[in-house]
């Protein structure tokens, strides 16, 4: 196992003044294509047309919206790239759009979690943002409260508990509130008593685990009724139980502390790093883990490896890292960032088919960032990984970089998770001298 190479966990960026002159570059491209409000429309029609499933833009929304785009305009005013006013324009939009049409969903990714969490990072820079995110943080409050997530074996989908649109998700931007109100912390102890009933041991016959998704609950895309015909275990940092992990432990960490709560982290944790197989590169890990007719997990499949944020082995070192560090685990920390660096040599000869956050190059990216300050390896790789992610910027595409969604087809995506928005806010944190909190949408830390 490779030692750690910097116990302090000081920020490691890129210094090279060529690689951040390209990267400013390729930023001030995407910046200045998506200030208004007609540049966005014109995009996002372009992109609806282009792709074979469009994702959607929603207004307020952190990964698809105005939210994660006043992110780019906020980091890159930081930067020096445009303005803070360009800013704090996109997310008065993102808040207004909801007087048309008002959230009803929670989560992270879509819902009034990452309409705060862009609000939040925005009100560093201007006070006056203060009491709208409180009310925010309050109606988040009062959602939460409102909700009933099921507590019937069988009956569990991931968009309950996952980081994308569930608990896990909305728990994490909980435990970013400083000072959490009453509302606040009984929203968040709500979560977490789902999250601990998640991770107990199952009562049902044919059921090895609460978190078991079956197929009554699959997504009408991707296959899955032909790949887990009986159900199974999600094993991705989006929307599986490494995720619920990262949150449940981020929230310990915030001062949300329950009974039993770390015995549930160590009970999911534990399971993930069962689940892992070994190739020459070292630890491994699937997408999911099937279950056989009997309920009964098959893992004596061959994992294969996504190269990305959502699913694979790096994704799931990182949740293990988030792990690590909010509870202080050395031993865990370790054995995460060996997992990366196996990741990280397993993708050296392989390229991401796309340079996004959720499956492509830049979620690579801003992981090795995350690992730096722990892992020799990871520092040494991440000027080589941001001059790939570079490689694929043309500032003669719309936006300077494209998502090619399924093979052959690309489309001008100003989305942040799926676009350019993504891209351009993974390298700013790149050439940055501080961990973003927007780290926070993908890690729950």
């Amino acid at each position: 196992m490779r030692l750690v190479h910097n116990a302090s966990g000081t920020w490691v960026r890129v210094t090279d003044a060529q690689l951040v002159d390209r990267a400013r570059q390729l930023i001030t491209v995407v910046v200045e294509r998506t200030v208004t409000t007609d540049q966005l429309t014109d995009l996002v029609l372009r992109a609806a047309e282009q792709a074979e499933r469009p994702v959607g833009w929603y207004p307020p929304s952190l990964a698809c919206g105005r939210a994660g785009s006043a992110l780019l305009h906020l980091y890159a005013a930081r930067a020096g790239i445009g303005t803070l006013a360009n800013a704090f324009g996109h997310i008065r939009e993102a808040v207004l759009s909801t007087q048309m049409e008002p959230l009803e969903g929670h989560g992270l990714f879509s819902g009034t979690s990452g309409l705060a969490l862009a609000l939040a990072d925005c009100a560093r820079d201007e006070s006056r943002f203060r009491p709208s995110l409180d009310r925010l943080h309050e109606r988040l409050a009062e959602q939460v409260l409102a909700m009933e997530l099921p507590r019937s074996e069988r009956a569990v989908s991931d968009l309950h508990y996952d980081l994308i649109s569930g608990a896990a998700g909305t728990l994490a931007q909980l435990s970013s509130v400083p000072q959490p109100t009453r509302h606040i912390r009984d929203a968040a102890g709500g979560l977490i008593a789902y999250l601990m009933w998640l991770a107990e041991p199952a009562g049902t016959p044919g059921t090895a685990h609460r978190w078991l998704i079956t197929p009554e609950f699959y997504p009408p895309v991707g296959g899955y009724h032909e790949r887990y015909p009986h159900g199974y275990l999600n094993l991705g940092f989006s929307h599986g139980v490494p995720g619920v992990a990262a949150a449940l432990a981020s929230a310990w960490e915030a001062g949300h502390r329950h009974p039993g709560q770390l015995a549930a982290v160590d009970t999911l944790t534990s399971w993930i790093r069962a689940r892992h197989q070994v190739d020459t590169y070292g630890p491994v890990w699937p997408d999911g883990i099937p279950v056989g007719e009997d309920g009964a997990e098959l893992t004596d499949r061959c994992a294969h490896d996504q190269f990305a944020w959502c699913y694979g082995s790096a994704g799931v070192a990182a949740s293990l890292l988030t792990v690590a560090q909010a509870t202080d685990d050395g031993e865990l920390r370790a054995a995460a960032v060996d997992a990366f660096e196996a990741a990280l040599r397993r993708s050296a000869d392989t390229r991401s088919v796309s340079p996004t956050l959720c499956h492509g190059h830049a979620g690579l990216v801003m992981l090795c960032q995350e690992f730096a300050p722990w892992s020799a390896l990871a520092s040494e790789n991440l000027s080589r990984l941001v001059t790939e992610l570079l490689d694929y910027g043309d500032p003669e595409l719309p936006l300077g970089f494209s998502d090619q969604e399924v093979s052959g087809n690309f489309v001008d995506d100003p989305t942040l998770l799926t676009g350019a928005t993504g891209v351009a806010l993974t390298l700013l944190a790149a050439i940055g001298g501080e961990r973003p909190s927007w780290f926070r949408t993908f890690l729950a830390r």
